[in-house]
């Protein structure tokens, strides 16, 4: 069974963040991104769970063109979220969108 995909459910800034951190972690950078992460309690891996789901901009040959790519200029785009309530947002959003 693979990981199924929809329609870019994400943001364009929630977009740009994941993509800038994936970069970051790609090179082994501790950048803007990781920083905020970390400082938010964002788990990166379990991010990338559900952002994988929510856009197809995230997921095999796209996260291949990240790699090659500039890192994309990213802020936190959620606000006064902590990690944890923004993987709750997300796994809720991508669960209203599969039913």
């Amino acid at each position: 069974m693979g990981i199924e995909t929809l329609t870019n459910r994400l943001t364009a800034a929630e977009e740009a963040f994941i993509q800038a951190l994936l970069w970051e972690e790609g090179r082994l950078i501790q950048g803007p991104a990781s920083r905020a992460a970390q400082e938010h309690g964002l788990s990166m891996l379990r991010c990338l769970e559900v952002a994988s789901r929510l856009s197809p901009n995230l997921q095999g040959e796209a996260l291949v063109k990240l790699q090659d790519a500039d890192c994309p200029p990213a802020e936190w785009p959620w606000q006064d979220m902590s990690g944890p309530d923004v993987l709750r947002v997300l796994w809720q959003r991508y669960s209203d969108e599969s039913n």
